[in-house]
């Protein structure tokens, strides 16, 4: 076992910073889409996300220490350094971690998902799509349906971002079987939308909001794009100002979901 100096010291030598936005995942969902609508794609969006509750990082790391004292394996602690640095967008850096990682547990899902995220960075989209799968089956094999529906939500996102719908819409579906949860049908709601089929989308972003949500900048994004074709498709602008109103409840600094909610508002009241 290592001595706690040791751990320490080999967590010192990574700036850990005590107010940093947490995400395990980019959704290219979120950017396909502002792609496609013509708005400003913003970054911010997901960087908010967790800041108000930061002490999810800390207590990872004393997990990790807790850990590595235990057992005397690094193998959490390289991935949570993996992990900042992939938040710092230092991909080459984060990769080296990664592997460290894997060396030490080569069954850990958190470290192959990042492997497979920086791959798909890259567009080296079958490698990605490997380390997701490899990730998978860890995770079907100790049946935890929590990772396993994350993976699979993965693979439709990683499709959807080659415009591949049906093999996208599959990949939801089965995450949904899985565990029903509002990203998959947020992306099933995504890929109708695309296919020009609003009535579809919004039964699939509502059904969304009828589950739980892993990250709840998903839950406000499901709520934005509701209410845009609530009022864009439906002409129902009271229903509209009220989904993004729930939007601009989840993530008040977010200057898009204030203006929709305003902007549908004034649409109510000159009914």
């Amino acid at each position: 076992m290592m001595k706690k100096t040791d751990i320490d010291l080999q967590m010192s030598r990574f700036d850990f910073p005590k107010k940093y936005p947490i995400f395990a995942s980019v959704t290219l969902v979120l950017a396909f889409y502002s792609a496609c609508s013509g708005e400003k794609d913003e970054p911010s969006i997901l960087e908010i996300r967790d800041l108000l509750d930061s002490g999810h990082l800390t207590e990872s790391v004393q997990k990790a220490k807790d850990k590595a004292l235990t057992t005397g394996k690094m193998d959490q602690v390289h991935y949570l350094r993996g992990w900042i640095y992939y938040l710092r967008k230092e991909d080459s850096s984060a990769e080296k971690e990664y592997k460290l990682c894997l060396k030490e547990n080569k069954n850990s899902i958190d470290c192959l998902r990042g492997l497979a995220q920086i791959e798909k960075h890259k567009q080296n989209f079958e490698k990605a799509e490997t380390r997701y799968k490899q990730a998978l089956v860890i995770a079907q094999a100790s049946k935890d349906k929590e990772y396993s529906s994350m993976l699979l939500t993965d693979l439709g996102n990683l499709a959807l971002s080659q415009d591949e719908r049906e093999e996208a819409m599959d990949w939801y579906d089965k995450s949904i079987q899985v565990k029903p949860e509002g990203s998959a049908f947020y992306g099933l709601g995504f890929v109708y939308l695309l296919n020009r089929d609003k009535s579809a989308s919004i039964r699939s972003l509502k059904k969304g909001l009828e589950t739980e949500y892993r990250d709840l900048i998903i839950k406000a994004e499901t709520y934005y794009l509701l209410a845009k074709l609530q009022n864009d498709f439906e002409k129902n602008p009271k229903a509209a100002s009220e989904s993004a109103k729930k939007a601009f409840e989840l993530f008040p600094a977010m200057e898009k979901y204030s203006k929709s909610w305003e902007h549908y508002s004034k649409l109510s009241s000159s009914k």
